[in-house]
């Protein structure tokens, strides 16, 4: 199987995050969060080229920050992104020449994601055009009324966290953007855009260690996980 090529969105300021630090460069073991990201996706084996997306400002004091960590790797490309994660994503994508393999889509904040996941992942793509991280939702599910009262209790059995990394087919993914781009559509995620095509998207069993750092608290989660290594 040809190896895909990954696209590392951490171009958010991180409005959530409560620092002046955004959420991505926080430093956790010495390194910040989106070089280990990075080397959890190279650590796969399944990622051939990776274009790392960084703030569209401060890209250069950032990229120049960035740069001890991968030094003159040949396999890294850093873009300024855009206004949103969706354009900044667009970014990335723009920087690819087509090509018939897949393109990995994961985020700068989720650093503790399994190697071993992107790999699954990466595979399911390439043998059905689509496939994401995803968790079954274990809670019970409650959808409120605008004065925050209970109004129904939402049936779970068919209900997943989506986590990254998604991956899809080159030629999938740019349909996709195109069509979102041309009918003025933001979606949450890169599945979001594809499910509109309608293009199948496979989900391969995701992580608990894979979680999404979004504040400051989750650093210690996070921390806990890189600490304890790959699963």
């Amino acid at each position: 199987m040809e190896k895909a090529r990954a696209i590392l969105v951490a171009g958010g300021s991180g409005s959530r995050f409560r620092s002046a630090t955004p959420k991505q460069f926080q430093i956790v073991l010495g390194k910040p969060l989106l070089v280990h990201a990075l080397e959890r996706l190279r650590r796969s084996g399944s990622i051939a080229r990776l274009i790392v997306v960084l703030p569209r400002e401060g890209f250069d004091e950032a990229k120049r920050a960035m740069e001890p960590y991968w030094g003159e790797a040949s396999d890294v490309e850093c873009v300024p992104g855009g206004n949103s994660r969706q354009e900044s994503m667009i970014e990335g994508l723009s920087r690819m020449e087509p090509f018939e393999g897949v393109v990995a889509v994961h985020d700068a904040a989720r650093p503790a994601v399994p190697s071993s996941l992107v790999a699954r992942v990466v595979e399911a793509a390439a043998a059905d055009g689509g496939a994401i991280a995803a968790l079954p939702v274990v809670e019970t599910l409650k959808e409120a009324t605008r004065d925050s009262r209970v109004a129904r209790t939402v049936a779970r059995e068919s209900l997943y966290r989506a986590q990254t990394p998604q991956c899809f087919r080159y030629d999938i993914l740019s349909h996709a953007v195109r069509k979102a781009v041309e009918d003025r559509f933001s979606g949450t995620d890169e599945a979001s855009l594809v499910e509109r095509l309608p293009a199948p998207v496979r989900i391969v069993l995701g992580s608990e260690q894979n979680l999404k750092v979004t504040t400051v608290e989750d650093l210690e989660r996070v921390e806990f996980h890189l600490r304890k290594g790959e699963p």
